[in-house]
């Protein structure tokens, strides 16, 4: 685990808890923490150069995301992707944001205009320098952005609390996939249809978009499924039918 963090990282003036559990949780998407690898929150904190209780409020608050698992007298370990976890987060993101669209277009203004273009460019120059990472983020920023639009900007931290395994899924299949240019593609379509105030055809394009994270999750399961608790070649075959249980 030595290595993955540093002082560096955490802004001083700034909540650490809040800081400590973006960085775990980032960590844990980005398989910086693999599933199984043991956490100890005094090298945690000696790392950051924060105190313990900081990073005892972030590991509490992803340990309630399924994120991590605390054994007594054991330690604290990064979970493994459950399958059911993967698809309720799907559920509570097509819940949510599906709405959240539809409202962003019915109360677009157009001081977001250089906010989406800004995160646009910068998706085309993460790609362009194929920064995997960096993408991502980006990509999790333009879904904050919507529910902002949406003037509901709370609703992206209910999502992001719900949705930690499938974000571990979705990062993982970023570098496997390659799909950098469709989902700039997808997402500017999402993006011109919230701008004409069109609520169905932004809903439509979003349904779509989200959609894809089922294939992603067989890619992931043919090529990661080690990763994924409990899943047998069947369930590989039979995905896109376990996600009919959510819809």
């Amino acid at each position: 685990m030595r290595g993955v963090f540093s002082e560096s990282m955490i802004d001083q003036g700034l909540p650490k808890a809040a800081q400590v559990y973006q960085l775990l949780r980032a960590a844990i998407v980005g398989l910086e923490l693999s599933p199984g690898d043991v956490l100890s929150e005094k090298e945690i904190s000696d790392e950051l150069g924060v105190s313990r209780t900081p990073v005892r409020e972030a590991v509490l608050r992803l340990v309630n995301e399924q994120m991590l698992i605390v054994r007594p007298n054991a330690g604290t370990y990064v979970s493994t992707i459950r399958l059911r976890d993967v698809l309720e987060g799907q559920l509570v993101r097509e819940t949510i944001e599906l709405r959240c669209v539809r409202l962003a277009a019915r109360f677009f203004k157009p001081r977001f205009e250089d906010e989406f273009e800004t995160l646009f460019l910068r998706k085309t120059k993460a790609l362009e320098r194929k920064e995997c990472g960096e993408f991502y983020a980006l990509d999790e920023a333009f879904h904050r952005l919507i529910c902002d639009c949406a003037g509901y900007s709370h609703l992206w931290h209910v999502m992001h609390s719900a949705m930690g395994q499938l974000d571990r899924v979705r990062r993982l299949a970023f570098p496997i996939q390659q799909h950098f240019d469709e989902v700039i593609a997808e997402h500017r379509e999402v993006y011109a249809a919230i701008q004409d105030r069109d609520e169905r055809r932004a809903e439509s394009l979003m349904s779509q978009h989200m959609d894809s994270i089922f294939e992603s999750l067989e890619k992931v399961c043919e090529q990661r499924g080690l990763l994924i608790e409990g899943l047998t070649s069947d369930e590989i075959q039979s995905v896109r039918q376990l996600s009919s249980r959510i819809r």
